[in-house]
């Protein structure tokens, strides 16, 4: 009882200086984590958006379970990310159901911010923003575990979705088709470099191999099979090229 006290007092000054700043919507928290023996030990630069308190506060006590170093801020509001130029932005679905800002777009677009968004399915996340994303991560999946490995494949580079919002969305998607055969095609849009992309996927290539039919950088094609994924609701290529003949989004 008495170690419960002492991290609930321990929490109240946080809480003060939270209900401080909630003026400007900017809640800082300077908190590096000293990765342990054998583990990463690169000190993630991460801003978190996310204007639930609940949910932002139970991500800021996972951020200090990993056994990774970072340094994170916390925001209520994507409109206040003006000092942020580099690193990790996790963002929740609810706050990307409208158009990125310009402000951020242009940021976006330097390749120095790589985005992560807190899925939940009663959200839609506007197109924009599934565009510059780098991964997905379901809230019904977020544990320090899964929101590790999140942030671990993003910085390196690696498209992420994770496991259960794969399962659901290839769930879900075969149940629309069930009702609407026509439904998943009618609603689905790549654009033209997406289609080479993904035609290509289909012939067997590899990222590198696409990269050079199309003479494009090997992570600009990482970035389009991620969106692909993102679109298709698929967990991997194989299933995006299935279900993109089933469509008739691809023809082969």
């Amino acid at each position: 009882m008495g170690s419960d006290t002492r991290q609930i007092d321990h929490l109240l000054p946080d809480i003060r200086d939270r209900r401080a700043s909630a003026r400007v919507g900017l809640f800082p928290l300077h908190s590096e984590i000293a990765a342990a023996a054998g583990n990463c030990d690169t000190n993630f630069q991460i801003m978190l958006v996310i204007h639930d308190d609940i949910r932002r506060y139970s991500i800021r006590g996972m951020f200090r379970s990993l056994d990774i170093r970072l340094t994170a801020q916390f925001s209520a509001d994507v409109e206040d990310l003006s000092p942020f130029y580099n690193g990790q932005l996790i963002i929740s679905s609810s706050e990307a159901s409208e158009p990125v800002p310009d402000e951020l777009a242009e940021k976006l677009r330097t390749g120095t911010i790589h985005v992560l968004i807190l899925v939940d399915p009663a959200d839609v996340v506007e197109q924009s923003w599934v565009a510059h994303a780098n991964g997905f991560l379901d809230w019904a999946d977020l544990r320090p575990e899964t929101l590790r490995e999140a942030i671990v494949d993003v910085e390196a580079g690696r498209f992420h979705v994770s496991a259960s919002l794969a399962r659901r969305s290839v769930t879900a998607s075969d149940q629309a088709g069930e009702d609407n055969p026509s439904k998943s095609a009618s609603t689905l849009a790549l654009t033209a470099r997406e289609q080479q992309v993904l035609r290509l996927i289909a012939e067997g290539l590899s990222n590198r191999q696409v990269a050079r039919s199309l003479s494009i950088s090997e992570h600009g094609v990482k970035r389009a099979v991620g969106i692909i994924l993102a679109k298709l609701n698929c967990p991997n290529r194989t299933l995006a090229v299935v279900r993109a003949i089933e469509s008739g989004l691809l023809v082969m």
